[in-house]
């Protein structure tokens, strides 16, 4: 039976059409209400196939844009069939999986004197709540996994991690010894996993690690050789590596040629291990050794084969990413890099699996990777070797995402502090409120808004909170200036409470 959904067209609904003042068109109406059948004309939906490029959206603090950025985060997830991961710095989405109270839709109002209002479309929260308890959620984070099914906690495993980032205080001499001690503890990884099987009890890398370091020191390497064919091969395997028989059974089948192929990883594996054991100093492998304990006192690295991997598409289409719940910031470039490995392989072994098939079986669908504050990711200056090699995986994402559906949602609040390259390929562009003609003017020129003119461009500077400029694939007739919808789920972070503060003292 073919759905017959599947052919309908689906559409984002972002906000509300505004007067030439800017105010919401349908609100200034004194019957407005959520849910009421006069409303759709003045929604602002944008199809949901437009989507799918890079975004950037450029707004001053107090703007809105959270709100703006939740409301499109929400939107993208109950519309389309798109996973979304959001590096969240602020701690705003940390509760994107509960659901604000009834309030914000039965006293939906807009205030004409202060020009603004939390302005929903459903009827009702159980309208929304009816739908947004579909969609499948997971918040990551240190220290997470103790409240409700939607918490866990972010792990990394160690093998998978970057030498540029595991180096970065360390003198760039040292820096090769670095990468053969990383290269150890991979080729020991693959060596338990050809020796393991599923079911056992995890293996603890980090202490097999550092045990075969010790034993390394003042053994040839025919002997270590021999050690490591005797720990981690049968005795079958072993024969067959002497060329005395073949690790097989006889005759050519499958199993044959599997055995056939694990034993070459594994003795690949041994090679690879003598070579980078020759190499490391005693004072690098202190140092090495020593980050991973850092690590590991963080909470996020994972040493034991056969504990859960980091996987960020294992579990629901909407990955939150607790940055503040890290300790440093070293951490959290460490975490995200590790993150973006993992999403760009994923991404490319099921753009490989879908080659293999007749177009109309391709069911991949794209994931969208939201970076709140990017400029403190992408800046326009690196000044670390970490920061830099960032850099490198956004642009790779951006110049190459779109064939493995891989799409950028940039948020910042200054253009001119983001790496030009990256921020050249968003082709939708969401602008709400900017602070000065300076900003502006960076603005037009990075975004490339030259053809704009001058005149609309210059409202920018005079938006209020919730207002929001769509350019680009989103608005094909050209630029149009909408009110945002509200978002729907709690905002995590929290501001001052004016009503405490702006008060004298001894009213409190």
């Amino acid at each position: 039976m073919v759905d017959s959904r599947a052919a309908e067209e689906s559409y984002l609904v972002l906000g509300w059409q505004v007067t030439p003042s800017g105010e919401p068109q349908y609100w200034c109406n004194s019957d407005a209400r959520p849910g009421s059948p006069a409303q759709e004309e003045y929604l602002v939906k944008i199809p949901a196939g437009v989507m799918g490029t890079h975004a950037a959206i450029i707004a001053q603090s107090g703007s809105g844009k959270s709100f703006f950025l939740g409301r499109l985060i929400e939107e993208l997830m109950l519309r389309t069939k798109a996973h979304c991961i959001v590096l969240d710095p602020n701690a705003d989405f940390r509760r994107i999986d509960e659901i604000e109270d009834q309030a914000l839709w039965t006293h939906a109002r807009y205030d004409a004197t202060k020009r603004r209002g939390k302005l929903p479309h459903e009827g009702s929260r159980e309208e929304f709540e009816e739908q947004w308890s579909r969609i499948q959620i997971q918040i990551k984070g240190r220290g997470f996994g103790q409240r409700g099914d939607n918490r866990e906690r972010l792990t990394l495993w160690w093998p998978s991690l970057s030498v540029e980032f595991l180096g970065e205080d360390l003198d760039p001499i040292l820096r090769s010894d670095l990468y053969h001690c990383h290269s150890f503890v991979q080729a020991l990884e693959t060596l338990w996993r050809h020796k393991r099987r599923k079911g056992r009890t995890p293996i603890n890398l980090f202490a097999e690690a550092t045990k075969l370091f010790r034993t390394t020191r003042g053994k040839t390497e025919n002997e270590l050789r021999a050690q490591l064919e005797q720990d981690f091969l049968s005795k079958e395997e072993r024969d067959a590596l002497s060329g005395n028989k073949s690790p097989g059974t006889g005759d050519f089948d499958l199993h044959d040629f599997i055995r056939t192929l694990r034993l070459k990883l594994a003795n690949n594996a041994i090679e690879r291990l003598l070579a980078a054991a020759q190499y490391v100093s005693e004072d690098v492998e202190r140092f090495y050794f020593g980050k991973a304990r850092e690590y590991m006192a963080s909470g996020i690295l994972e040493t034991k084969l056969g504990a859960e991997r980091f996987n960020v598409t294992k579990r629901g289409r909407l990955q939150v990413i607790d940055l503040p719940s890290l300790p440093d910031k070293g951490t959290r470039l460490l975490a995200i890099n590790a993150l973006l490995t993992t999403v760009w392989e994923e991404a490319r072994r099921a753009w490989d699996s879908a080659l293999k098939k007749p177009e109309d079986k391709d069911t991949r669908v794209p994931t969208f990777v939201v970076v709140d504050e990017a400029h403190n990711l992408i800046p326009a200056d690196p000044r670390t070797r970490a920061e830099t090699a960032l850099i490198e995986q956004f642009r790779t994402i951006i110049a190459e995402g779109r064939k493995y559906g891989l799409f950028l949602v940039l948020v910042s609040q200054r253009p001119d502090k983001l790496d030009s390259l990256i921020l050249s390929e968003c082709e939708n562009r969401a602008i709400m409120k900017l602070g000065s003609a300076t900003v502006l003017n960076k603005t037009k020129q990075m975004l490339g808004l030259e053809a704009i003119p001058l005149e609309l461009l210059e409202k920018l500077l005079e938006f209020e909170k919730g207002r929001v400029m769509l350019i680009g694939n989103w608005a094909p007739a050209g630029p149009q200036t909408i009110y945002s919808a509200p978002r729907r789920t709690k905002e995590g972070g929290r501001n001052l409470r004016e009503q405490h503060w702006a008060i004298p003292a001894e009213q409190d």
